[in-house]
């Protein structure tokens, strides 16, 4: 700009002020304020256009709370919960993931560990003694457990 005098008067015509007869008149033999002018017009046309479209935006839908909320020193609560969320997601995807992996490198069954689960030790068997039937079994009526033989029955053999 050549004038620095016109300075601030230019700044106000570019902003839509009606110049002023002193103005006018510099404006029509300096060239330099002219270029100066047209481009204040240009960019406060640029600023009105940018300003319009940002309008004409919705704003979001918890932003005046948000901004209340960092004003007054309030922390917003929403986002620990977002983040809990995206953790919680990404834990049961890698629980799916390990889980699936493991199922499909899991050992197949085989015949021989069944057999071997039916095993019994043979010392069980010897452990018990000659008479653990009769501790398990009741006898029939009329029918005792040891069998009395008489002076007679003993002798007659």
């Amino acid at each position: 700009m050549a004038c620095s005098s016109w300075k601030d008067a230019l700044a106000d015509c570019a902003l839509g002020k009606t110049p002023e007869p002193d103005l006018a008149a510099h404006l029509a033999i300096c060239p330099g304020c002219q270029n100066a002018l047209l481009e204040g017009r240009a960019m406060a046309a640029r600023i009105e256009e940018a300003l319009r479209r940002s309008a004409a935006v919705e704003p979001p839908l918890h932003g005046p709370a948000r901004v209340m909320g960092r004003i007054h020193g309030q922390a917003d609560t929403r986002v620990w919960w977002r983040w809990t969320a995206v953790g919680s997601a990404a834990l049961a995807i890698l629980v799916a993931a390990v889980g699936s992996v493991m199922w499909v490198q899991r050992p197949p069954h085989r015949a021989d560990l069944t057999a071997l689960s039916a095993w019994r030790s043979p010392t069980e068997a010897l452990l018990r003694p000659p008479v653990a039937a009769a501790w398990t079994t009741k006898p029939m009526l009329g029918e005792g457990f040891f069998k009395v033989k008489t002076l007679g029955e003993t002798h007659a053999q």
